[in-house]
């Protein structure tokens, strides 16, 4: 298979990290971002030593500042100039309500609002590509989401906020919009995956310290990061989804229906809309 370039959001640590070192094995080209410029290096230090590769890089984005977003991007686009697969994989949970730079609940600003903004901005390279992908990790947890789109900047306040539910709604956002990109843009490939239960750390980072335990006490019966990495990189690089879009799959990549409200055409083209508003409004 040619080289491909793949940028991965999230990629120093966990399914992103996994899934960085199958592509770099395979011979592709690499590049991980994420929020933190030393443990990128650091990921990016330890890949190229277990691979023996030298064609990874990484590039700073920070999700939760639209600026930052847009400079990497720009950024990107400078450096590397070509793009064929993006993989959103990042990812935040929290069980207490916090803000993004930009005013927003944390958990959709990350797991969605950043990544549709840094998508957009990478448009015209995946159009450019021969086949251009785009894989966004959604989760089992979109079927109990749901989308008001009056509590996406926190005013009910902390002492109604629910990490839980506010994971769910952001995770049915991906759905969402994995499905109106299919929409717009049918000549990249665009879907969403579920990639099982990982043991990441993505419940030790932003919660309290029971909820950490109890993560920590519950991960031996967890798949482990390299089974997590097995969905986004089916959904990369196999034929076998050469021409699929706006579908979502699960841990053992197959095709499976999403939720309810994730499959309203209406739904995701509001989404769609109040995204686009909110990320001009706040250039």
């Amino acid at each position: 298979m040619q080289q491909q370039t793949i940028l991965i959001t999230g990629g120093n640590d966990g399914i992103g990290r996994a899934t960085a070192q199958v592509l770099l094995e395979r011979g592709h080209r690499v590049i991980i971002a994420g929020r933190s410029k030393e443990k990128l290096a650091a990921a990016v230090a330890t890949l190229r030593y277990r691979t023996n590769k030298e064609a990874i890089d990484w590039l700073y984005c920070d999700l939760a500042s639209l600026e930052t977003v847009r400079e990497a991007a720009s950024t990107f686009t400078t450096q590397f100039g070509k793009l064929d697969v993006l993989i959103n994989n990042a990812g935040v949970f929290t069980n207490e309500l916090q803000y993004s730079e930009d005013g927003i609940e944390l958990q959709f600003a990350v797991n969605h609002l950043g990544h549709f903004l840094l998508t957009k901005l990478l448009l015209p390279l995946l159009k450019a590509a021969p086949a251009g992908r785009i894989v966004n990790l959604a989760s089992v947890a979109h079927f109990h989401g749901k989308l008001d789109f009056e509590s996406l900047t926190g005013e009910d306040g902390p002492e109604c906020y629910n990490g839980l539910e506010a994971y769910a709604r952001s995770k049915l956002a991906n759905v969402l919009f994995t499905r109106e990109l299919a929409r717009r843009y049918p000549e990249i490939e665009s879907n969403c995956l579920h990639p099982g239960v990982i043991r990441t750390r993505i419940a030790n980072k932003e919660t309290r310290w029971f909820i950490s335990l109890f993560w920590n006490l519950y991960k031996p019966f967890m798949r482990s990061t390299r089974c997590g990495a097995r969905t986004p990189l089916y959904l990369a690089m196999s034929p076998e989804v050469r021409n699929v879009t706006g579908r979502y799959f699960d841990e053992r990549q197959c095709c499976r229906k999403p939720s309810m409200l994730a499959r309203d055409p209406e739904l995701a083209h509001e989404l769609w809309e109040w995204s686009d508003v909110m990320t001009q409004e706040m250039a």
